[in-house]
Formats: structure tokens, C-alpha cells, sequence
């Protein structure tokens, strides 16, 4: 009898080695001006910031809350129906997530990195992206996307996701 945890506490410990990849590049990088786009729940808010090559932005409707932040990249949060998003672009990156209904992080770092995440069903999901990589998350009906050096997507209510270090690459069905 196989035991159905061991793959996912092999993804869990592979998105943990890309998260702390990703975290040790944040703490080699230089200064830049960080952006912060927040729009909690209570009112509807469309807010965009930019600052050169840096901006972040945050859309929501009254019941949800979103938070884009930016240190060097792009990072743009959309929720409705509940949901609460965060999109972070660092050093270049891009991360921009949206939901409805879910929860949802999205973070992108490193030149060329984006970290896409989409969810029309409630659920909760991790878009990770280190530099020249994509990692994508979709709802139900879409396929997920780890492509490139460092990247990792689980979208937690499905039981989806993979995981992209070097040569290393890992999916589930």
C-alpha cells in the first residue's frame, strides 16, 4: 500500500527549497523604490501606482481585499466576491494574481519572472517565480505552467500543482 502524503510532502519540500532559492536572491539585491498598492475590504478601489520601471496596482470590489507591491517589478492584485489577493514583483519580476472567491499569492522575482495567477472558483493557491522562469495557476478547467530555472504553482483546494528547480521537475496529474 502506497502512502498518498509522500508526494506531497516531497512538493511541499520542493516549494520550500524554491521559496528559500527565491528569498536568498531577495537578500543579495540592491535598493530600489518599493511601491504599495493596497485596497482593503470596505469599499470598492482601483489603484495603480508607477515609478519608472516599477509599479503595482490593486482592484477590488467591496467584500474583498487586494495588495500589489512592487520593489523593482510589477505587482498587480485583482479580487471580487470575497477574495483576497496579493501580487509582488521584485528585482524585475512580475506577480499578478486574480480570484474570485479564493486566496491567492502571486510573486514574482528576478529578471523575466512572472508568476500568473487566475482562480474563478473559491480555492487557494501559490504562484512562486524565481528569474527567467513562469509559473502559472488556473481554476478547475486550466492547465498549470512551471517552466524555466525556479518555479513552483499549487493551488491547494484542487490538490494541482508543480515545481521547477534546474533539471528537477516535478507535476501532479
Amino acid at each position: 500500500m502506497t502512502c498518498p502524503w509522500i508526494p506531497i510532502r516531497a512538493l511541499g519540500g520542493a516549494v520550500a527549497v524554491v521559496s528559500a532559492a527565491i528569498a536568498g536572491t531577495f537578500l543579495s539585491a540592491g535598493p530600489a523604490q518599493a511601491l504599495t498598492c493596497a485596497a482593503p475590504p470596505g469599499a470598492p478601489a482601483s489603484i495603480v501606482e508607477i515609478d519608472g520601471t516599477t509599479g503595482c496596482g490593486a482592484n477590488t470590489d467591496a467584500t474583498s481585499g487586494a495588495w500589489g507591491y512592487s520593489d523593482g517589478g510589477v505587482g498587480f492584485a485583482d479580487a471580487s466576491s470575497g477574495a483576497f489577493v496579493i501580487g509582488a514583483g521584485l528585482s524585475g519580476g512580475v506577480g499578478a494574481g486574480e480570484s474570485r472567491g479564493g486566496q491567492l499569492a502571486a510573486v514574482g522575482f528576478g529578471a523575466d519572472a512572472l508568476a500568473l495567477g487566475v482562480l474563478d472558483d473559491p480555492a487557494a493557491a501559490v504562484v512562486l517565480s524565481g528569474p527567467q522562469s513562469q509559473a502559472y495557476v488556473g481554476d478547475d478547467a486550466d492547465p498549470m505552467l512551471c517552466e524555466g530555472a525556479a518555479s513552483a504553482a499549487v493551488n491547494f483546494a484542487t490538490g494541482r500543482s508543480c515545481v521547477v528547480i534546474g533539471t528537477f521537475r516535478y507535476a501532479t496529474p
